[in-house]
């Protein structure tokens, strides 16, 4: 049975304008496109594109300048209110009263939208930061504040989390304790995350909704599409300890791009990655080496910069 639909966008446009500016800026330009409910989107593009805008119009902080969207069957415009009831927003900009405890914050909060801090308590609990509940929120740490303000958007009992880099100045711990988090306790939930750190959009979502400089949609796919086309999986930087020649190279691997003095391979697989770097091991002519996994953040805006760039190395 197909899923229904949560979010339905058509032809949205928005233009931010001033005084001395009757054009104005384009952010965003007729754009559509549509999330099933319970279902995971990231959306990805270049700065400026148009990611924080979007989500900031359907959580109703924004009025759109064109288009007709509608989220879970509620006119954005015209239900304004009762949408924001169905939704939560999570954004790096949330702030809270500093000189306030941890504690104090949640029932401010709580009061300001009506719910009930008690969702706030169990995600502190399970990310074991309910021995700050007490502590005032100007000791916190950035990855702290940032775990403040997801607590904060748990606390309403919604249908959507529109979630803007809630994951910004965790470390590596606290990070996969927030996708785990996401994942086993809000599955049932529609999500739309903006999120720098490809492993959450891998971990967490199942389509990415790609923008483009001039706030165009370039398209809508699946991760498992977006993998799929990915030309190489993992990219090797190599410092040669002297110029060397193409023949030189290819015996390393013969899938590579010069880029100043340094060298670049491209592997297809986990597998052809050990290959290149036993081989650079052995050669005695490079220095050193350093992998890295494709960034899904990174491959989404080059083909939205680019088109197919399946056969740009």
């Amino acid at each position: 049975m197909a899923k229904s639909i949560a979010i339905d966008v058509r032809n949205l446009k928005k233009i931010f304008r001033t005084p001395g500016d009757r054009t104005g800026n384009t952010v965003l330009n007729n754009i559509s496109f549509e999330v099933p409910r319970g279902s995971a989107v990231a959306v990805t593009g270049a700065n400026g594109s148009g990611k924080t805008t979007l989500l900031k119009i359907l959580a109703t902080l924004y009025l759109p300048d064109a288009g007709k969207t509608t989220i879970l069957g509620y006119d954005l415009v015209r239900d304004a209110a009762l949408i924001r009831e169905k939704i939560s927003f999570v954004s790096p900009a949330l702030d809270f009263q500093r000189k306030l405890t941890l504690d104090e914050n949640l029932k401010f909060f709580a009061k300001v939208q009506n719910s009930d801090p008690e969702n706030a308590y169990l995600f502190l609990e399970e990310l074991n930061l309910m021995e700050k509940i007490d502590d005032r929120t100007e000791t916190f740490s950035e990855g702290q504040k940032a775990i403040t303000r997801l607590a904060i958007g748990l606390m309403k009992s919604v249908d959507i989390l529109l979630l803007d880099e809630v994951t910004l100045g965790l470390d590596v711990f606290r990070r996969e304790q927030v996708i785990n988090y996401l994942k086993t306790q809000l599955n049932h939930k529609t999500l739309m995350i903006i999120d720098h750190d490809s492993t959450v959009i891998d971990r967490l979502c199942e389509h990415v909704l790609i923008l483009k400089n001039g706030g165009y949609v370039h398209n809508m796919m699946s991760i498992k599409e977006l993998l799929e086309s990915l030309p190489y999986t993992h990219e090797i930087t190599a410092l040669p300890k002297r110029y060397l020649t193409d023949r030189e190279i290819k015996q390393v691997w013969p899938n590579f791009s010069r880029a100043g003095g340094t060298l670049r391979f491209y592997p297809t697989s986990r597998d052809e990655a050990q290959v290149i770097n036993t081989r650079i091991l052995s050669s005695g002519f490079i220095s050193r080496a350093e992998t890295r996994s494709i960034d899904l953040n990174d491959y989404s805006m080059r083909i939205a910069s680019e088109g197919d760039i399946s056969h740009s190395i």
